[in-house]
């Protein structure tokens, strides 16, 4: 599949009027009129579940070292197809950022994407440790062949994590249906990435 048609369908899919009613803005605990649970809401108005706040979360957290590492290669990446792959996931990655942020703060923007709601209701989670570990290490890197063997290994593995996310959340029999059809979403763009992925090492070694 072209890698244009998924980030336009879930360009799309943000866009439609069923997904911007898919949750309520985040209630802030001890918000007036809000409660006290603090927890986002579905259309139905009810909480989300448990499961669909991790599968955001997690996501979000590996989806954010994705997008750092990404950033760095655009500049540093010395294999073609590789910078051209570089390129793409920092698209992509910035694009399921944007729909999930959406999920959790339908007030939010794409202009506002990248940076913290002030309320918080929107705010990324913070990047795992070794996920901080790989970006600092690409940033000090010298380009060349081992970066490039560095930022791919790096990216397999991170796509590979971002998968069995995906995996745990289909399988958990969320009821959430729009939440459901961006995991199926990520998780067809996911696999064709590590498929990719895995065949620029073959050549490469």
């Amino acid at each position: 599949m072209d890698r244009r048609v998924v980030l336009a369908g879930l360009a799309a899919f943000a866009a439609t009027p069923a997904f911007a009613q898919t949750t309520a803005p985040t209630a802030q605990p001890g918000a007036a009129g809000t409660g006290t649970s603090g927890t986002a809401m579905n259309r139905a108005g009810g909480q989300m579940s448990q499961a669909d706040m991790q599968h955001m979360q997690q996501t979000m957290m590996l989806g954010m070292v994705a997008l750092e590492t990404s950033r760095i290669a655009q500049q540093k990446a010395q294999n073609a197809d590789l910078k051209k792959f570089a390129t793409f996931e920092v698209q992509e990655q910035t694009t399921l950022s944007e729909v999930l942020r959406s999920m959790m703060d339908p007030t939010a923007t794409a202009a506002t994407s990248g940076q913290a709601a002030t309320s918080g209701q929107a705010a990324a989670p913070a990047m795992p440790a070794e996920g901080r570990e790989m970006v600092q290490k690409l940033q000090s890197a010298q380009a060349g062949a081992t970066f490039d063997r560095d930022y791919l290994q790096g990216q397999i593995q991170g796509h590979r994590d971002l998968l069995q996310v995906q995996e745990r959340y289909i399988q958990s029999n969320a009821q959430n249906r729009e939440h459901v059809n961006v995991a199926k979403l990520a998780r067809n763009q996911i696999r064709e990435h590590i498929a990719m992925l895995e065949d620029m090492q073959q050549k490469m070694r």
